[in-house]
């Protein structure tokens, strides 16, 4: 029993240096691209290889049914401070590239795209890596996973469902599991800001200025940890980003 003992908290010291974030997975933009190459089973990524399609459908800033990047793809470039004009720039740049290949062009698209950015909006961020948004599939898995952590039965499932997430403790504390294995949330250190506009998909830049001044507020209040995190969820974030409905309706459709 000492033995099982030793191991178990062996397991926790280790787990615990080598990751903070769970089931979160940031990667650098060599990795993004090495990833690519191996998936296309080639060592061309010309634009006619569709790697850089790949890369941004990859690192999730890819929407494909416009075959065009999303505003997340910013977080992988460092901008110039004495620059005001790159966000123009890029965007000009951006809808030449939409005009000049139609929507079923989507490889070159993705090229011309990256082109856009690396000439235009800044230089690229070699060395930190950037973190991957889940996608709505790995988020209904998290949420089925936190159920089973907390053991939230039946009968709590279904009080959640009619009454809300905010309204039952174990909807709390859902939200914040959920919270904490998406790397979106610490305990100790509050929202990861950054991931969490990623996830979003880049909402407006107030975004920052909302969380930034609401959690603070919450945290005065000394909430125990499932109340402190489920009352940022509901309330700190804008209006837009439905983080709390998106946990709800994952929850309703794994009943």
């Amino acid at each position: 029993m000492k033995r099982l003992a030793s191991l178990l908290l062996l397991f926790l010291t280790v787990r615990a240096e080598v990751s903070t974030q769970h089931c979160a997975v940031a990667k650098l933009p060599c990795t993004l691209h090495s990833e690519c190459l191996q998936y296309l089973n080639s060592n061309d990524d010309g634009p006619e290889n569709c790697a850089y399609r790949c890369i941004a459908l990859t690192a999730r800033f890819w929407d494909d049914q416009k075959a065009d990047v999303i505003r997340t793809i910013s977080r992988f470039y460092l901008t110039d401070a004495n620059d005001d004009d790159f966000r123009n720039r890029t965007e000009q740049c951006l809808q030449e590239t939409q005009e000049t290949f139609p929507v079923t062009e989507s490889c070159q698209r993705a090229s011309c795209a990256f082109s856009c950015y690396n000439d235009q909006f800044g230089e690229v961020i070699a060395v930190r890596p950037s973190f991957i948004p889940f996608t709505a599939l790995e988020h209904r898995r998290i949420v089925r996973e936190c159920v089973d952590i907390l053991q939230i039965g039946p009968q709590s499932r279904q009080a959640i469902l009619d009454e809300g997430l905010m309204e039952v403790p174990e909807g709390r504390c859902l939200l914040r599991c959920v919270l904490l294995r998406e790397g979106l949330y610490n305990d100790w250190r509050g929202p990861r800001l950054g991931s969490l506009w990623v996830q979003t998909e880049g909402y407006e830049d107030r975004f920052f200025d909302t969380a930034q001044k609401c959690y603070p507020l919450l945290k005065m209040q000394t909430l125990e940890p499932c109340e402190l995190a489920a009352r940022f969820a509901a309330e700190c974030l804008p209006s837009r980003v439905p983080f709390v409905e998106t946990v709800f309706a994952a929850l309703a459709s794994n009943q």
